[in-house]
């Protein structure tokens, strides 16, 4: 059997505005802890993508959460996985916003993105009757540096939370 190396960390922080730049902030120490460089594809992506999604929390699910959590996980050294979390049960899809539009475009960037660097999203239903919004992005961090790496799409183990 082989097992997979994984580091994991989490965070909880209140679902208010002013915790995104922290929790942000958060996001990059911990991956720079790990080895991954600041500068990396790797960092840029998951800065942003944890800026949208933490973001969507609060302007969306505030209501329904009062904390917001946040799981990274590197695994095998060769991939990336984060996952935000809160109990509202409605699942997030991309806006119909134009390109001109200041808001309403967080989620079709974060797809966007994924899709160019070879990641996945999925949204799981959780047993509190909220969801997680999971991403994972392949990365390999080296001794010297990381790099993108490309690596088969995973098969969902997750149930997707569907929308009606």
């Amino acid at each position: 059997m082989n097992a997979q190396r994984r580091n994991i960390r989490s965070l909880h922080i209140p679902a208010q505005p002013e915790q995104v730049p922290l929790a942000r902030r958060a996001v990059l120490d911990i991956l720079n802890g790990w080895g991954v460089p600041t500068g990396s594809e790797a960092v840029h992506a998951l800065r942003l993508i944890a800026s949208e999604l933490l973001t969507n929390v609060v302007l969306h699910a505030s209501a329904a959460t009062m904390h917001i959590g946040v799981v990274l996980e590197l695994c095998d050294g060769a991939w990336i996985r984060m996952g935000v979390h809160d109990g509202h049960p409605e699942c997030p899809a991309p806006g119909d916003s134009d390109t001109e539009a200041t808001h309403g475009r967080g989620l079709r960037i974060v797809h966007a993105l994924l899709e160019e660097l070879n990641g996945v999203v999925l949204t799981e239903r959780t047993d509190d009757g909220g969801k997680t919004v999971w991403v994972e992005l392949p990365c390999r961090v080296d001794a010297d540096r990381p790099t993108l790496v490309s690596r088969p799409r995973p098969a969902p183990e997750r149930t997707p939370c569907r929308r009606p």
